[in-house]
């Protein structure tokens, strides 16, 4: 027969007074950068693995330097209800990170002047080779997954008491 693992007390109470936080806008901004503090070993290890290019080339009419998907790394906050963050490449205001998944991944070679098709993988017995994939954001998550989480459980256990010692003041 199951039996509980841990008996936690007072866990009506605690849940009635979460209740009471209610959607507080300072309640998000908190939890905010907390997953910010949170996620920024994952952001560190992600620039330390991204390759860097050796030089200059274009694509889609504009120039790309080298070095610019390390500086488009950075937080996106979710735009969900619920506080998230994600750490990944940016591609809007001034970065350009646009093409992080290709790096990624690694995308289809084709011969010069092949029309490709729109759908999924319809061309993929069309391509001449494939470019090397570099998993950089994969590399950086693994390297850092057990840190991230036990330092979310520890930082985010410590915001919800702070929160209910101020309530039951």
């Amino acid at each position: 027969m199951n039996s509980p693992l841990m008996q936690v007390t007072g866990f009506e109470e605690l849940k009635a007074k979460i209740r009471e936080l209610g959607n507080d806008k300072d309640k998000k901004r908190e939890v905010l950068i907390i997953l910010r503090q949170v996620a920024s070993p994952t952001l560190q290890a992600a620039r330390s693995f991204v390759p860097v290019a050796s030089k200059k080339h274009k694509a889609r009419g504009k120039l790309i330097e080298p070095g610019n998907l390390k500086k488009s790394l950075g937080y996106i906050t979710g735009k969900q209800e619920n506080p998230t963050i994600y750490v990944g490449a940016r591609a809007k205001g001034v970065n350009n990170g646009w093409y992080a998944h290709f790096v990624e991944h690694g995308v289809n070679k084709y011969s010069k002047g092949y029309k490709r098709k729109r759908k999924r993988r319809a061309n993929n017995h069309a391509a001449i080779g494939k470019t090397k994939a570099t998993p950089f954001m994969a590399t950086a998550y693994q390297s850092t997954n057990g840190q991230v989480t036990a330092d979310a459980q520890r930082k985010m256990a410590a915001f919800i008491q702070r929160r209910i010692d101020k309530l039951s003041r």
